[in-house]
C-alpha cells in the first residue's frame, strides 16, 4: 500500500462526489487486496480501496457506501451511488456515521430482515467484539433478545458492555456445548464454526452467514433455515441506522483513527482478526 495523488474523481449518471471526512476500515478491503474476492469484484491495480465514508456533498453531511466495481473510499474524494447514500443527522459526526455504513447495514440485513428477531429470541453473535459483531449485539438486544456471543477473553467486558448476556471463549470453550439452543445464529467466520452452529439452533431457528471461509458443504438440517446474507446498502437502512444511532438506540463504535498516512496499519489490525469495534481513516 502507498499514498500518493490521484485524479479527482469525476461523478456519473446516479453517482455524486463526496468530500471525505471520515471512511470506515472493513474485511472486505482487504480481501480484495488480497485477490479474495476475484470472483466477485475482479480489479486491476492501482487501486482506491474503501467501501464506506462520511462527507460533504453541496454543502451537508452525507454517509453510504460505495460501488466495489469503482475506485472507493480511503481518499479525499470519492463517487458514491445517490441511492446508497443518506444524510447525517445531528448529533452524529462523520465518523460515526462512516462506521454504522457496511457493518451496521450488515447486521440490520442479517438479523432484522433475513432472522426477524424480536422478543423472546435467544441469539448468538460469533465474533462479538468486531464491526458487525459490535452492531448486531446491539440491535438484538434492543429488539429484546436473549444474546450470547463468542469472543477473545480480553474483549469480554467490551461484548458485555454492548449487551451480551455471556461471552464465550471460543479458543478453550466449544461454543455449542455451553450456549443453550439458539433461535438465531449470525456467522461471521464461517468453516467449522457454521457447521456447529447449525447442530445447536431450536427447530425453526435461522443461521444467517456473512462468513470469512467458506461454507461447508455437508449434511443438512430440514427444520432449519440456513441462509447467506445480500448485504445492499439502501437510503432506507442507512437511515434507519443513523435515526437509531442519533436516538441512543445504538450506539456507534469507533475505537480507533488513523490519518491516511497510517492507513497500512489499519489494514493489518483488520487482516488480525482482533479489531475490536470500527477503525476509520480521517481526512
Amino acid at each position: 500500500m502507498r499514498l500518493e495523488q490521484a485524479p479527482r474523481p469525476v461523478p456519473g449518471p446516479g453517482q455524486i462526489l463526496v468530500k471525505v471526512r471520515a471512511a470506515s476500515v472493513n474485511p472486505i478491503d482487504w480481501k480484495m487486496r488480497r485477490g479474495m474476492m476475484a470472483k466477485v469484484f475482479p480489479i486491476t491495480f492501482p487501486r482506491v480501496l474503501g467501501r464506506d465514508c462520511a462527507g460533504e456533498c453541496e454543502g451537508r453531511l452525507i454517509a453510504g457506501v460505495s460501488d466495489p466495481r469503482t475506485d472507493g473510499t480511503h481518499a479525499e474524494y470519492a463517487l458514491l451511488p445517490v441511492d446508497q447514500t443518506a444524510p447525517i443527522p445531528d448529533g452524529l459526526s462523520p465518523e460515526e456515521a462512516a462506521s454504522l455504513c457496511v457493518t451496521g447495514i450488515s447486521a440490520y440485513i442479517a438479523l432484522v430482515e433475513n432472522a426477524r428477531v424480536s422478543g423472546g429470541h435467544r441469539v448468538l453473535v460469533h465474533a462479538g467484539a468486531g464491526g458487525v459483531g459490535s452492531m448486531a449485539i446491539q440491535i438484538a438486544r434492543q429488539l429484546g433478545c436473549e444474546v450470547f456471543t463468542t469472543a477473545s477473553p480480553p474483549t469480554h467486558e467490551y461484548c458485555r458492555s454492548l449487551g451480551a448476556i455471556a461471552v464465550v471463549d471460543y479458543r478453550s470453550q466449544d461454543f455449542s456445548t455451553v450456549v443453550p439452543p439458539c433461535d438465531v445464529i449470525l456467522d461471521t467466520i464461517g468453516g467449522e464454526t457454521h457447521r456447529r452452529s447449525l447442530k445447536m439452533l431450536r427447530p425453526g431457528g435461522t443461521v444467517v452467514a456473512l462468513a470469512a471461509d467458506p461454507i461447508p458443504k455437508g449434511e443438512r438440517r430440514n427444520d432449519v433455515r440456513d441462509t447467506m446474507v445480500q448485504v445492499r446498502a439502501t437510503r432506507e437502512r442507512l437511515l434507519q441506522l443513523f435515526q437509531w444511532a442519533s436516538s441512543g438506540i445504538i450506539k456507534p463504535q469507533v475505537t480507533q483513527r488513523f490519518g491516511p498516512e497510517n492507513a497500512a496499519r489499519a489494514y493489518a489490525i483488520s487482516e488480525s482478526g482482533h479489531a475490536r469495534g470500527k477503525m476509520v481513516i480521517q481526512f
